[in-house]
């Protein structure tokens, strides 16, 4: 082994090495950059706007972030005062709490009993009607302390071990607070140089590669498909929670604007969707015997919240990108959340949308070599003229070059001079231009198989 290679090993060496141990020194912002990265992804249509309007980078990258900064406060926000109005709610007294649940389970449990009092009048014969009548009275009998349960022992257990969670949250945000603010800093800083100066690195990273055709072709499909899994189900998560924003407004539900992010959120993950947030609402309403809130809330919910989403507006979005199957979509977004937690909601489709990216930029190339080889083909076994008057076909000649080559093996004289009549010259440039677009016509038939 020589000096150079010792030398190409070492190299190698030394930077697997460096890489490793880089990758151990960051592990704690691991998620810090893959967030970073995929917020500075998501933004580069807003920031490429505002820099055709701003013309400063700088200054565009900054709007970008501060509209998702404002984005947070405001649902940070609506979830505070949401909670301090449910805790002010909660701190009445023990013993009024006690009283108001227990009127109520002893006038639902009232109903449910006349219910089942009348059916038996109507439906049960008249002979079994008093054994029926009874066996109801002994059930209620039986089942009032159960159904006082929640008024005398589980009620007064609430406050306590909800205010312990709240203050344990509490305390693990205290304790981890330096350690939070460091990472939402790293993750500013790199959202705004990834806006800023992105591009540019991926152009140095591309020069520095090998087969650069290639890797541009492999990158334009990793943006489209990407695009697809990214922003595609980003738009129509937000613009499904403005629609259950608008619709929880309408129905006077309280915390509207709280509830339609939460539906926002929720609708961006697939297996999930819109449905898990207006379908227990709907349903509580009308177990609250709200029925025209809650019928009018469920078919809000499955037209706007779930049929235009998935039917008009994804559709409409998902023409800019790739075309994805739902069944690799739906594993993309699901199957990493079961393994590495809410972190797969991104490390999920970058890795799937990464194989499938190699997958469409290998099959495109051998679509590219197998046509090149039929075209080659295929010229090989036609006349030798023919073969030569397509070669021509796809060289023009330039200005400064002679008027006119040779189109023939037996065309071995000079090029006809300038006084030659120029109908004859056009002619035979006609003729020529036409028999190399039907012969370009035949082979590209020939190699689809449509011939």
């Amino acid at each position: 082994m020589d000096s150079q290679s010792k030398l190409n090993w070492m190299a190698a060496v030394s930077l697997v090495f460096a890489f490793v141990a880089i990758l151990y020194v960051t592990k704690a912002f691991i998620t810090t950059i893959l967030l970073s990265t995929f917020f500075a992804y998501i933004l580069i249509p807003i920031y490429s706007r505002l820099v055709k309007i701003t013309g400063r980078k700088r200054l565009s990258s900054i709007l970008s972030i501060s509209l998702v900064f404002v984005i947070f406060i405001i649902f940070v926000l609506n979830v505070i005062n949401a909670l301090s109005v449910e805790a002010s709610t909660l701190s009445l007294s023990q013993e009024q709490i006690n009283q108001t649940t227990a009127s109520y389970i002893s006038q639902k449990t009232d109903d449910v009993f006349e219910i089942a009092n009348g059916f038996v009048e109507e439906h049960v014969p008249e002979m079994a009607s008093p054994y029926a009548k009874q066996l109801i009275e002994e059930v209620k009998v039986r089942a009032s302390p159960i159904l006082e349960a929640p008024a005398n022992t589980l009620i007064p257990e609430v406050l306590p071990r909800l205010i312990s969670v709240v203050s344990g949250i509490a305390t693990g945000i205290a304790t981890n607070l330096p350690i939070l603010l460091a990472q939402v800093g790293v993750a500013i800083l790199l959202t705004y140089y990834l806006l800023v100066d992105g591009g540019k690195a991926i152009n140095n990273a591309l020069f520095l590669m090998p087969e650069r055709r290639i890797v541009h072709k492999f990158l334009k499909e990793l943006n489209s498909i990407y695009n697809s899994l990214f922003n595609v189900y980003l738009i129509t998560s937000l613009i499904t929670g403005i629609l259950a924003a608008i619709g929880f407004t309408l129905l006077e539900i309280s915390y509207p604007l709280l509830w339609g992010m939460v539906t926002a959120v929720f609708a961006f993950i697939p297996l999930i969707g819109s449905t898990t947030i207006f379908a227990p609402m709907a349903l509580y309403y009308l177990v609250m015997q709200d029925y025209t809130r809650g019928l009018a809330l469920l078919a809000y919910g499955l037209i706007f919240l779930n049929l235009v989403p998935e039917n008009l507006i994804r559709p409409r979005l998902a023409l800019r990108g790739a075309s994805i199957h739902p069944a690799i979509t739906l594993l993309a977004f699901a199957a990493p959340l079961f393994v590495v937690g809410m972190k797969g909601i991104i490390i999920g489709p970058v890795l799937y949308g990464f194989v499938l990216a190699a997958y469409r930029t290998k099959r495109s190339l051998q679509e590219e070599w197998t046509e090149e080889g039929a075209e080659e083909g295929s010229e090989s076994h036609m006349p030798e003229d023919w073969t030569v008057s397509i070669r021509n076909d796809r060289t023009t000649p330039s200005k400064g070059s002679a008027a006119g080559s040779p189109i023939g093996p037996h065309s071995t004289g000079p090029t006809p001079s300038s006084s030659s009549p120029s109908t004859a010259d056009s002619s035979s440039r006609s003729r020529r231009n036409r028999l190399g677009a039907q012969m370009k016509s035949i082979i590209k038939k020939v190699t689809r198989g449509r011939l």
